[in-house]
C-alpha cells in the first residue's frame, strides 16, 4: 500500500510524545478532530496559504467520519481495556481504529490538493482556520498555540 505524504507526516508528528498529548487532549476537552489538526499543520508546513472554505469542509468531513467510525470504535476499545481477558479485542480495535484514521487523513488529503502552495506560513494560521471556535475559549486557544509551537519546533530541529 501506498503510503500518502499527510499519512507520512502524521506518524512522523505523532512519534513526539508532547504532540500526541496535545492532540489527545483537544480530542478529548474539546471534540477536535486529531486528524483535522493534523492536516492543519501539514498544510501549513507544505506552504499552503489558509483557506476558511477548505478549513470549514476540512472540518465538517473528518467530523462526520469520526462520529460515524471513530468514536464507536473508540468506546469499544476503551470499554474492552477494561475487561478481562479482552487485551487481544483491543489490539484488534486498536488497528482497526488506527486503519479509520488512516483512510481519514487520506480523504483530508485528497481534499486538500488543489491547494496553491509555496509561501511561508504560520502552523496556528492554519489551526484556528480549521477551529475557528478557538477565539471564544481560551482554554481550546492555549492548546492550538501549544501545539503550532510543538510542530514548529519539530520542523526546526529536523
Amino acid at each position: 500500500m501506498k503510503e500518502a505524504p499527510l499519512w507520512r507526516f502524521a506518524l512522523r508528528l505523532w512519534r513526539d510524545k508532547r504532540i500526541e498529548r496535545v492532540c489527545l487532549r483537544l480530542q478529548d476537552e474539546h471534540g477536535v478532530p486529531v486528524a483535522v489538526l493534523l492536516t492543519a499543520l501539514w498544510l501549513s508546513e507544505a506552504g499552503r496559504r489558509p483557506d476558511p472554505a477548505l478549513g470549514r469542509r476540512l472540518l465538517a468531513y473528518a467530523e462526520q467520519f469520526e462520529a460515524d467510525y471513530l468514536r464507536p470504535l473508540r468506546a469499544v476499545r476503551r470499554r474492552a481495556a477494561d475487561g478481562q481477558g479482552t487485551m487481544e479485542l483491543k489490539r484488534q480495535i486498536q488497528e482497526a481504529e488506527l486503519e479509520g484514521e488512516r483512510l481519514l487523513l487520506e480523504q483530508l488529503s485528497r481534499q486538500a490538493q488543489a491547494q496553491p502552495g509555496g509561501q511561508s506560513v504560520s502552523a496556528l494560521s492554519w489551526l484556528f482556520v480549521v477551529v475557528p471556535e478557538a477565539g471564544q475559549c481560551e482554554s481550546l486557544q492555549a492548546g492550538l498555540e501549544e501545539l503550532a509551537a510543538l510542530s514548529e519546533s519539530l520542523a526546526v530541529s529536523e
